[in-house]
């Protein structure tokens, strides 16, 4: 212990504050686990029907509690028998608390299993608090060193690597499952490409001797699917998946699991919206959602840019970029339309003017060019749903852009537990509208 008087004449008021703090630590701590263990026993005196030394004659065979027998599964209080207590340490945020817990056996011989709101679950180390403190250290993206840096300024002993990797994991055994029946009339489908490390197969020694694996980078995408409620304006992803490649018996595997999820035409589904990808076109005519498909207007609109062609070399570069948006905004002016009906005029009339001088443009425009019109269909029975929920996937590219500065932020993921864990949180904290990206 450090020295209060340092030198003759001075008082170390740091060493008298540091003694203070270690007591004053170590009584909240030691009072924290009594408070606890009398409030147990209190609650278990309420949950049984009688207090300690009461005959279990004194209570009717009709009573059942909120408890299990493990071997005759028995539920009535007359048949549990107090069985003195245990101790189970809980390491907290406050320090290592030593917890009470009072023991029940049925008269068959079986332990009684209590009910403790998902608290003192067997094995349990770590209290609810510190695993909390841990995923909000997750969510602000801190390394698992850093964690540990942070841990070791409080009162508690100090967590492995290992451990606190274990509790994020467990970010994915806690997402939320979708809520039955709630469909979402537009369906937002796209896919988002991380990087993840793999095992090659071979093996190297590092400087300290120890074998470790070979591992190369590899690009997977990640398909997400986005309910969207245009009349409030309200987004949820519904789904999500994992993938190896984006062909089409992925897609086909992805959408089989959002179709079974009742998500369909039938059940309120109005409109698929996507970005037009050849696998993802090849599974929607496999599955059939029975609701209309709308291609993305922005990823149309920026095919159409890149199509156009500004072939007069004696033009500025800045002249150039001058006359394409010229050109680009005829194009675009085709969805500016209010009503079908003019769409199709305007589209007639670009078609005539740019089919000698811009055929590749032209050409990407009448490609798949009746499902940029589907939301026409879908406002005209709907007028009060805002278009901009019907034409594009904007919403989920928002979506996206949160994941993407996650995974760019950990350059690469070496499991699929850890590359699961990170899109399980950012889904949880988006569907619990705590992220509005």
């Amino acid at each position: 212990m450090a020295s209060i008087a340092s030198k003759r004449g001075s008082v170390n008021v740091t060493a008298v504050f540091a003694v203070a703090l270690t007591e004053a630590q170590e009584a909240v701590v030691k009072r924290l686990g009594e408070a606890v263990s009398a409030g147990l026993d209190a609650n278990i005196e309420t949950m049984l029907g009688r207090s300690a030394y009461v005959r279990r004659a004194a209570i009717g065979p009709w009573v059942e509690v909120e408890a299990v027998c493990h071997r005759c599964k028995c539920r009535q209080s007359q048949r549990f028998l107090r069985n003195g207590h245990r101790a189970h340490k809980v390491l907290t945020l406050w320090g290592e608390v030593t917890v009470w817990v009072q023991r029940l056996v049925c008269v068959c011989g079986g332990s009684v299993q209590l009910a403790m709101d998902g608290w003192l679950r067997p094995y349990q180390r770590l209290g609810e608090d510190l695993e909390g403190q841990i995923q909000r250290w997750g969510a602000l993206r801190l390394s698992l060193r850093e964690m540990q840096a942070e841990l070791a300024q409080l009162h508690i002993s100090p967590l492995a690597l290992r451990t606190l990797n274990q509790r994020l994991h467990q970010i994915a055994a806690a997402a939320a499952s979708p809520t039955p029946g709630a469909v979402p009339p537009v369906l937002q489908v796209d896919a988002i490409w991380v990087t993840q490390l793999v095992p090659t197969g071979t093996y190297h020694r590092d400087a300290k001797g120890r074998q470790r694996p070979d591992k190369k980078r590899i690009k997977r995408p990640i398909f997400i699917a986005l309910g969207v409620w245009p009349e409030t304006g309200h987004a949820e992803v519904v789904a999500w998946r994992l993938a190896g490649k984006e062909d089409a018996d992925d897609w086909l595997t992805f959408l089989s699991e959002v179709e079974a999820l009742g998500i369909r035409g039938d059940a309120g589904l109005e409109l698929i919206i996507h970005d037009g990808g050849a696998g993802l076109c090849a599974a929607l005519n496999i599955v059939h959602f029975g609701a209309a498909e709308q291609r993305c207007l922005f990823h149309k609109l920026r095919n159409l840019y890149h199509a156009i062609r500004v072939t007069d070399d004696s033009l500025s570069p800045k002249e150039q970029r001058r006359q394409r948006k010229a050109i680009f905004r005829d194009f675009h002016h085709i969805w500016e339309a209010k009503q079908r009906p003019t769409a199709l005029r305007r589209l007639l009339r670009v078609v005539r003017q740019y089919r000698t001088t811009q055929p590749e443009a032209v050409h990407s425009l009448r490609a798949d060019f009746r499902t940029t019109f589907a939301y026409f269909a879908v406002h005209e029975r709907h007028p009060t749903w805002q278009r901009t929920h019907l034409r594009t996937t904007s919403r989920l590219e928002r979506f996206n852009r949160t994941l993407r500065r996650r995974a760019r932020a950990a350059a690469a993921y070496h499991s699929d537990a850890g590359l699961e864990a990170m899109v399980h949180h950012q889904v949880n904290t988006f569907n619990a509208g705590k992220c509005h990206p």
